[in-house]
């Protein structure tokens, strides 16, 4: 894929999470081998997945561009055992009005929340992507800090929202609004201050305890919290970067993590860092970490 055609097909994949009104219809290819997986804030190596679509025919570049601009495909992700995303599957949509579910109430919530998760994830996933693309632009700084700009001003409008939703409802679960949805919450927290993490993590323990929210959320929220405070985390899943190189966030009982990753359905830690070219224990950490 030459760097115009993948200028081409990471703004066309930008403007398609932006799409709303719509959701996934019944699916029937699934991958052999691998899990269809919630992305949460993973860049996509376009070069590195198979784009398929729902009857599993592997899709070429022009194909794919065409079926997203056209708004009325979905993307599912499936990842292998060691969590790394091997294939995209574009899905036709239907109108939300179709679909029966939940009471009226908490179909608005849940499309809300969806919609919320949505705004979060999109910058985050393909800002690798659009950066690549313009890889030796006079410009790429400055794209650089626009995006983070817009990531700040997306997470300032999802957090008041959010916070909202929380105070007024509690902490929905996953039988009351569906896994994607309650992901959402996390997430929109996740990015927020160390106060706002503190203040609302309570809700989401209570509610991962009870099946209701996910246990990697729970710890991931617990390690930023004590990276944030400046403690060793205890599941091994907060980086930080100084001065350009980046770092795992000292671990307590570093030993065990690999007992507790799995305890919170984290796969191990060497699998988890592989991704990012880090590995730990490691060498000659800067005085700032503390």
């Amino acid at each position: 894929m030459n760097k115009k055609t993948l200028q081409t097909f990471c703004a066309i994949i930008f403007l398609f999470l932006f799409s709303t009104n719509m959701i996934v219809a019944q699916t029937s290819y699934q991958p052999d081998g691998l899990v269809k997986k919630t992305i949460t804030g993973v860049q996509v190596d376009l070069a590195s997945v198979t784009v398929k679509d729902d009857d599993g025919k592997i899709l070429d570049t022009s194909t794919i561009l065409q079926m997203m601009q056209s708004g009325k495909y979905s993307i599912d992700t499936y990842v292998d055992e060691q969590e790394r995303i091997k294939e995209l599957v574009l899905r036709p949509k239907q109108d939300v009005e179709t679909v029966s579910g939940q009471n009226s109430s908490l179909n608005g919530l849940k499309e809300e929340l969806e919609e919320i998760r949505m705004r979060d994830q999109a910058l985050r996933m393909f800002s690798g992507c659009f950066l690549n693309s313009f890889e030796g632009n006079s410009n790429s700084e400055g794209y650089r800090r626009y995006l983070i700009s817009l990531m700040t001003q997306e997470d300032k409008k999802n957090q008041e929202n959010v916070i909202k939703i929380i105070d007024e409802h509690g902490w929905l679960g996953i039988s009351q609004v569906g896994e994607t949805a309650n992901n959402a919450l996390f997430l929109v927290i996740q990015h927020a201050a160390v106060e706002i993490l503190e203040k609302y993590f309570p809700l989401l323990k209570e509610s991962a305890e009870k099946g209701e929210s996910r246990l990697a959320d729970m710890a991931l929220m617990d390690d930023r919290i004590r990276m944030y405070r400046k403690t060793k985390q205890l599941y091994g899943s907060q980086t930080t970067v100084i001065n350009g190189k980046s770092y795992v966030w000292p671990i307590e009982d570093a030993k065990n993590v690999d007992e507790r990753r799995n305890s919170v359905q984290l796969p191990p830690l060497a699998d988890y860092l592989k991704i990012m070219g880090l590995s730990y224990p490691q060498d000659e950490l800067p005085d700032e970490l503390f």
